[in-house]
């Protein structure tokens, strides 16, 4: 792993101090944005909604990925070097937890959008499928079942491990890697990717799609928001579900220079870019988590009004 590092010891003064500014920023920010969304939803008993259950756990790891996950990244960043500051140990546990909040994070977008397709197109089945228990079992065995694997993944067989975490120089981060020397590793891998990634952004697409359409053909004639029966397509649900799909477009655009970095250093090997572009991948990264904050507070009366209060401590 040492001989990973000569493009991170190699670094002026100048990009340390600009490298880790930034990252501290966005960490600030991410955390305490979603520390206000948590206090909101905490103290305002009209915010304690099915659909915030999820928004809650969104918060949760965008809270962890900050206080976590990035804690050893500014270490690393700031000594320049990475086994002077932590060992092993510390990396796997980064590699791990970051890589699984951000599985988190996609699968409940994914939720969230099914959440809004039911209780848009699907009224009369909300309350059955979303209720407080379904929704707290599927954000419990949504985090269970994720970290899980990740562990089954590294430590299930040891003497021919699937995975491994290993520190990314040129990331400033640690990472879950699937063995390509392996057949079935490379298998778990892709369909990691696949069921992770691609039917997740599939799902979400296909419910967005039918609620947009379903919210086009009611916009002139919306029913009152009093009647049980055209509770899918009153004025608040619409409201909420533009706002989630703001989460996404944001989550999406924060995520797109992720998958260029990626997707050209694959094509063409990661010493092909220069370290600066490598670092879009971090910066991008930790940014998905910042900017829910933001839209909610933005899009949402409510949750502005609760940020004003506890800012001003009302």
């Amino acid at each position: 792993m040492n001989g990973t590092e000569s493009r991170l010891t190699s670094r002026s003064t100048a990009i340390i101090a600009a490298e880790t500014s930034i990252l501290l920023l966005i960490g600030l920010i991410t955390f305490v944005g979603n520390l206000l969304v948590v206090i909101s939803i905490y103290r305002n008993p009209s915010l304690r909604t099915i659909t915030n259950y999820f928004v809650l756990s969104l918060c949760v790891t965008d809270i962890l990925a900050p206080l976590l996950g990035l804690t050893p990244i500014l270490a690393w960043s700031i000594r320049n070097h990475f086994f002077e500051v932590f060992g092993e140990g510390t990396c796997i546990f980064q590699g791990l937890l970051t890589t699984g909040l951000t599985y988190i994070s996609v699968i409940t977008i994914t939720l969230m959008a099914v959440n809004r397709f039911i209780r848009v197109c699907k009224p009369d089945k909300y309350s059955k499928l979303f209720n407080k228990k379904t929704s707290l079992i599927m954000i419990g065995a949504l985090w269970t079942t994720v970290f899980t694997l990740e562990l089954v993944a590294l430590y299930g067989r040891k003497e021919n491990k699937f995975a491994f975490v290993k520190f990314l120089e040129h990331k400033l981060t640690c990472g879950l890697m699937f063995n390509r020397d392996q057949k079935s590793s490379r298998t778990i891998g892709t369909l990691t990717l696949i069921f992770i990634l691609l039917v997740p952004f599939i799902i979400i697409f296909f419910c967005y799609f039918k609620v947009f359409k379903k919210i086009r053909q009611h916009k002139r004639s919306i029913a009152p928001a009093s009647n049980p029966r055209s509770l899918g397509t009153s004025v608040q649900e619409i409201k909420v579900t533009r706002t989630l799909f703001a989460v996404l477009i944001g989550y999406c655009f924060t995520w797109i220079p992720v998958m260029i970095v990626t997707l050209l250093s694959n094509l063409f090997g990661s010493r092909s870019l220069p370290r600066q572009a490598h670092m879009i991948v971090t910066f991008s990264g930790i940014s998905s988590s910042a900017i829910n904050p933001v839209i909610y507070g933005i899009l949402n009366r409510t949750f502005r009004h609760e940020y004003q209060r506890i800012v001003c401590l009302k």
